[in-house]
């Protein structure tokens, strides 16, 4: 059996392949250049819609039979859709193909699940906290990487936007070919139990192994993930911890997406020559990314002291002055600060969630579900906001300042009611004693 360190060496130069996406901060640059010939509107409301709607389709498909399938195939698939994705981008130019693309991005980012997961079968629990932030870290590099390279390639016109996805495609070529050396999982969490770890009493109802069906692996499965979330949200901390989980997943996802689109219309609107403006979108990134780290891993060290009410505040006054003050540096940090407070914010989630759970396989579980939850929110916003009231990009993220607002009040408000219950029982208590 291959060590621990091995297989999540292995893992991580997956993880760090696959976010090797220089591409990725230019797309809409890329998207709306000459490459293609679409406009603004039809990039807003008909193809980044797709890529949404498909990814909250696709993560309930996936994060249901990654645990069936053993995660590798899974983590393959993953790799095969980024191929998928850059190739249409790389050798199409039509809109059917690009929204096609977006098919395709969606199961590239649901399927990215099993590489988070894979770790909670493979490993034993005694390293999960060490294996998974190895893996974030991996990815987290990658993605810093191809900040600082695509910034370095663009502006010294070494390379065009266009050329940047030959990069990227190569990286999902790379990462798909190491998949295939990940060891293959022989047991799941939920499907394909090792009976040798279950309890007594769960041995006493398990068919003997060649009786075993598949209807009766997945009546079992349904069985124990239902027990599993149950036990988890009937907890109050986890549910609100959750809650605050999805939405700020929900609002940063949202705020993400069309970031680049502010940019470029804050730069034409303030640049007499539309054509020779410098974007800068790489660099932030970078840093972006490298603060972000850093504010996860802050916040995993004060996670008792964490108050997500200030954060929330601070992100709706970003997002507000980054685009109403119409300077594109202003945008950038405010971008880079709504960035760094989200990872904050879902790091602290993530840690007071943990610190509620007392069975290590559901880990999985309870944060793929309120992945699915957020993405769906996500999926809320962008039908209300941009199909149904065809909102230009900068009310948009208006509507988004004051959702982050809400957010911070209704915390605000939660954590008054419950300080001042406390305070009535205790002062109660003292009375009687």
């Amino acid at each position: 059996m291959l060590s621990w360190i091995h297989i999540t060496l292995i893992l991580c130069a997956f993880g760090l392949m696959r976010e090797i996406r220089p591409s990725e901060p230019f797309v809409s640059e890329f998207l709306l250049g000459e490459w293609r010939n679409i406009t603004e509107d039809q990039l807003n409301r008909e193809v980044y819609p797709i890529g949404t709607y498909s990814y909250l389709v696709l993560l309930g498909v996936v994060f249901l039979i990654t645990d069936l399938l053993r995660f590798k195939p899974v983590i393959i698939l993953s790799g095969l859709s980024g191929i998928a994705v850059y190739a249409v981008l790389l050798w199409t130019t039509s809109l059917s193909w690009l929204q096609a693309s977006q098919l395709f991005y969606g199961l590239y980012m649901a399927t990215e699940v099993a590489y988070y997961t894979y770790i909670y079968a493979k490993v034993e629990p005694a390293k999960y906290p060490r294996v998974s932030s190895y893996t974030r870290i991996a990815a987290l590099i990658g993605r810093f990487l191809s900040g600082v390279s695509s910034q370095l390639l663009t502006h010294f016109a070494i390379m065009d936007y266009r050329q940047l996805n030959y990069i990227t495609f190569t990286a999902q070529i790379v990462a798909t070919f190491w998949a295939f050396w990940l060891p293959t999982v022989q047991y799941g969490i939920y499907f394909h139990r090792n009976t040798a770890n279950n309890s007594p009493d769960h041995k006493q109802l398990e068919p003997a192994p060649n009786e075993r069906t598949f209807r009766s692996d997945l009546s079992e499965a349904s069985a124990l993930i239902y027990k599993h979330a149950r036990a988890a949200y009937s907890r109050p901390r986890v549910l609100v911890w959750s809650a605050l989980y999805a939405v700020a997943l929900a609002l940063f996802v949202q705020a993400q997406t069309y970031m680049q689109i502010l940019w470029k219309q804050i730069q034409e609107s303030t640049t007499d020559d539309s054509s020779t403006y410098v974007a800068y979108n790489g660099a932030v990134e970078a840093v972006q990314t490298l603060l972000g780290a850093g504010a996860a891993y802050t916040a995993s060290l004060y996670s008792a002291s964490g108050v997500p009410a200030p954060v929330a505040a601070l992100q709706a006054l970003a997002v507000f002055l980054g685009t109403y003050l119409n300077d594109v540096w202003v945008s950038y940090v405010g971008y880079i600060v709504m960035g760094c407070l989200y990872h904050y914010t879902i790091t602290l989630a993530s840690a007071k969630i943990a610190s509620q759970l007392s069975d290590e396989s559901c880990f999985g579980l309870i944060f793929g579900i309120n992945t699915l939850v957020g993405t769906a929110l996500q999926s809320i916003m962008m039908f209300v906001l941009m199909q149904t009231l065809e909102l230009n990009v900068a009310v948009m993220y208006y509507v988004i300042s004051g959702l982050f607002v809400v957010l911070a009040t209704v915390w605000l408000l939660g954590w008054a009611i419950i300080t001042f219950t406390q305070r009535q029982a205790v002062d109660s208590n003292s009375q009687y004693s």
